[in-house]
């Protein structure tokens, strides 16, 4: 104790590193005969360590997975189980993040336990508005997901991005738990502020069975602030299994074929990440094949003036003149379509 009745920073220092690397003994020898009021201020006040987190003895036993001292300082010590820190999670600063919240996100199934038992708030939201149930469906983990809904967890509560844990169990390709969720309830069609709904991050990401598993759960295909569909994210972020999966739906127009495939023929033209012309010119030799399958409708493409970068070439409108370019790069660029 120092001189004012309050602990002191070493005292706060030992009990929080104590619990921050799982040692349950050490912290009920230490506070075991101290008052109410400085076992209160010990375990309530935050610390601010070298890692960057700010938070309480229970918060980063709870995310270091230490279910021990979490019991510990729950049964013994009544601590503000509430209580809000910050924590760093894969280089994010997240505020306003309860014991609860952080255990979801590293995955410590039996402190959630733990915690769920002594009341913890299962919807306490962090500063963002992420949930626990959120941090569990963004790491993958579905027997947390089932878990916290079991026990009240909300799966229709949005972050401040209006973005809902089916988006961000789609974004991450996690099929289990979107299957789950959609088992359970969850609106597939939900729009975040950008206008993207689960399909867009699915199909964006290259995750076919989640866009089949949304299509088949009632999912609209609907277009995102930009105007662009599923399929158009997915054309123009080269995901070419999901393009070739959802042009082959019976309810996609000849013109929504040929803009998708266009558009993923230039998207693995110009590409940095997933650049590779022998791909652009397989699906813009598709896009030729459907514009000229019907020789007295050929849909053409619209004339478009050209670019001096490129050489003043103008637009392929041929098969012919799009096997001219074939392998010369050069000339792919400025001739497959803007």
């Amino acid at each position: 104790m120092t001189p004012g009745g309050s602990v002191s920073q070493l005292l706060k220092d030992s009990i929080y590193f104590a619990a921050k690397d799982g040692r349950a003994i050490n912290i009920y020898t230490a506070l075991e005969e101290l008052s109410v009021s400085e076992i209160k201020q010990l375990l309530n006040e935050t610390v601010i360590d070298y890692e960057g987190h700010k938070c309480t003895p229970l918060i980063i036993a709870a995310r270091n997975g230490h279910d021990k001292v979490v019991k510990i300082i729950i049964s013994k010590f009544e601590p503000n189980i509430e209580q809000e820190g910050s924590v760093k999670v894969d280089n994010y600063v997240i505020e306003g993040a309860t014991a609860l919240w952080c255990a979801a996100s590293g995955g410590h199934l039996s402190v959630i336990k733990t915690l769920v038992h002594a009341g913890a708030n299962v919807n306490h939201a962090t500063k963002t508005q992420s949930t626990p149930l959120r941090a569990a469906c963004y790491d993958g983990r579905l027997d947390i997901v089932k878990y916290l809904i079991e026990h009240g967890a909300d799966f229709n509560i949005t972050n401040h991005y209006n973005n809902s844990c089916l988006m961000i169990a789609a974004y991450k390709g996690h099929l289990e738990i979107v299957s789950y969720l959609l088992s359970q309830g969850a609106d597939p069609n939900i729009r975040a502020h950008c206008g993207a709904t689960a399909m867009h991050f699915a199909a964006e990401n290259g995750h076919t069975f989640i866009v089949k598993d949304l299509l088949g759960s009632g999912a609209l295909v609907l277009k995102n602030e930009n105007g662009m569909t599923p399929l158009m994210s997915a054309a123009e972020r080269t995901q070419a299994e999901v393009v070739e999966f959802l042009v082959g739906k019976s309810d996609i127009t000849l013109e929504e074929k040929i803009d998708a495939l266009e558009l993923l023929g230039a998207s693995f033209a110009n590409d940095k990440e997933n650049y590779c012309l022998t791909s652009a010119y397989k699906y813009l030799y598709k896009t030729m094949q459907l514009r000229y399958q019907d020789p007295n409708n050929i849909i053409r493409k619209p004339e478009c003036e050209p670019i001096a970068a490129y050489q003043n070439w103008k637009e392929t409108q041929t098969l012919e003149e799009l096997e001219a370019i074939r392998n010369n790069p050069n000339n792919t660029h400025g001739r497959i379509g803007h």
